[in-house]
């Protein structure tokens, strides 16, 4: 084999030069194992990646499902809306209709107000004419009345003066009857005067006779004026009893304008409050109008998001076939680094192996002289490879060091670079301290120990020893 022969041209060389070649030989096989972790380090992201991708479909394929469940209720609610939205048109359509039915009856009863108001106008300039008329006869009736008045003062005045005429007659009279009384008495002295004094008597008589139809004349007047007085005064009365009912009436159609005033009020309130109504109604349908015009926006704006994400999707998917197409080829790759791999870690575990036995058997040649003449210990049976406590020993045998005897258990290692080696001597002695007891002296043997590992070894009483040392 291509190994022993190695080992045999290796055994043939000086130390320096072998152990030179051993530390290429197993920097090369460090470097080999080193790419292969490498190798499986990409590999084991590559894995990674995929179950990453694989997550991140599964996310995708999730999302896309809630996307479409809610793009179902959003469609479902839509719907609703919609027929919501056509009923509440609907149902304003039909008020929008009982509105203009209503409207329309209004208008025609304002026509019929209108009408009444222009009879009731008519009634009224009729009433204000006849008032006038009324309140010109009045006037000239009050004109007459006063001038009644005034012709029956100057009767009174004329009637007290010819009092006063009937006053100062009898006055006169009086004085007549005394002169006629003197007269008779001194009828003698006036005789001559008697026939004068007579006719003036008769002529008195006359006078008296002709003041006396004329008062009687006077009252028929009276009596005559006081009959017309009486009959303006009737008339008056009745044109007041007219004029009161005129009154009467127009207080009543003042009252019955009034009400049509307040139902006009009440009917312009509540035209006002419709077309209030109405402009709400309007309102509302143009808020509904906007969030219709909004939910489509929405609705538009979850498509184009659906499509982007259809779009990523199918980029997704060709992302996944060209690395599906990178997986079978970095498979292929893989297998046949696997195999080349196989057949370099078979090379490189046979040579390491070959190197380790190689070591471990010049070891067995070479430890008691070298133990008893740098160390002082002295092999008192000869070495061997054993198991204890299902461990695998290297190095085994009975030792005496300082007159005290005692078990040495060692391990054969390539390089001494990692300190778990230094945990497994130690379990190992623990394992031989427990199943045979009495001293144990640890020994590791080595071609190369790094330094902080040989520091660490020899703080915990591990003997190291190189190959180079013997």
């Amino acid at each position: 084999m291509p190994s022993v022969a190695l080992m045999k041209k290796l055994s043939a060389l000086e130390p320096a030069v072998r152990d030179a070649l051993l530390a290429v030989m197993e920097e090369m096989a460090s470097q080999k194992v080193q790419e292969e972790s490498v190798t499986r380090e990409a590999f084991d992201e590559l894995t990674n990646v995929v179950k990453r991708l694989a997550a991140a479909q599964e996310f995708t394929a999730q999302s896309l499902q809630s996307l479409a469940d809610a793009q179902a209720r959003t469609e479902q609610r839509l719907a609703e809306t919609q027929t919501q939205t056509e009923q509440r048109l609907c149902a304003l359509a039909q008020a929008q209709e009982r509105t203009e039915r209503q409207l329309e009856k209004l208008a025609q009863a304002q026509s019929q107000t209108e009408q009444r108001l222009h009879v009731f106008a008519d009634t009224i300039q009729r009433l204000a004419e006849a008032q006038e008329r009324t309140d010109q006869h009045l006037s000239a009736l009050t004109e007459h009345v006063q001038r009644l008045a005034e012709a029956q003062e100057r009767t009174e005045r004329r009637l007290e003066e010819l009092a006063q005429a009937q006053s100062q007659t009898e006055q006169r009279l009086h004085v007549f009857a005394d002169t006629i009384q003197r007269l008779a008495e001194a009828q003698e002295r006036t005789e001559q005067h008697l026939s004068a004094l007579s006719e003036h008597i008769q002529r008195l008589a006359e006078a008296q006779e002709r003041t006396e139809r004329q008062l009687e004349e006077l009252a028929q007047a009276q009596s005559q004026t006081e009959q017309r007085l009486s009959a303006l005064t009737e008339r008056v009365d009745r044109l007041a009893e007219a004029q009161e009912r005129t009154e009467q009436q127009l207080e009543k159609l003042a009252q019955a304008q009034s009400q049509t005033e307040q139902r006009l009020s009440a009917l312009t309130e509540r035209v006002d409050r419709l077309a209030e109504a109405q402009e709400r109604t309007e309102r509302r349908l143009e808020e509904l109008a906007q969030a219709q015009s909004q939910t489509e926006q929405r609705l538009n704006a979850l498509t184009e998001r659906v499509d982007r994400l259809a779009e990523a999707q199918e980029r997704t998917e060709k992302r996944l076939d060209e690395l599906a197409s990178a997986q079978i080829a970095l498979q292929e790759t893989v297998e046949r680094l696997g195999f080349g791999l196989g057949a370099v870690r078979d090379q490189v575990g046979g040579l390491s192996r070959t190197m380790a036995y190689a070591l471990e058997n010049e070891a067995y040649r070479r430890l008691p002289d070298f133990l008893r003449e740098r160390h002082g210990i002295v092999v008192l049976e000869r070495l061997v490879r054993t198991e204890i406590a299902g461990r695998e020993v290297n190095f085994f045998g009975r030792v005496r060091k300082d007159g005290q005897e005692g078990h040495l258990v060692g391990e054969s290692v390539l390089r001494l670079d990692d300190r778990a080696k230094l945990a497994q001597i130690q379990a190992t002695m623990d394992a031989v301290e427990e199943a045979l007891g009495g001293p144990v002296i640890p020994v590791i043997v080595t071609h190369f120990a790094k330094k902080d590992v040989l520091e660490k070894a020899r703080q915990r009483s591990i003997l190291v020893i190189q190959s180079f040392e013997w």
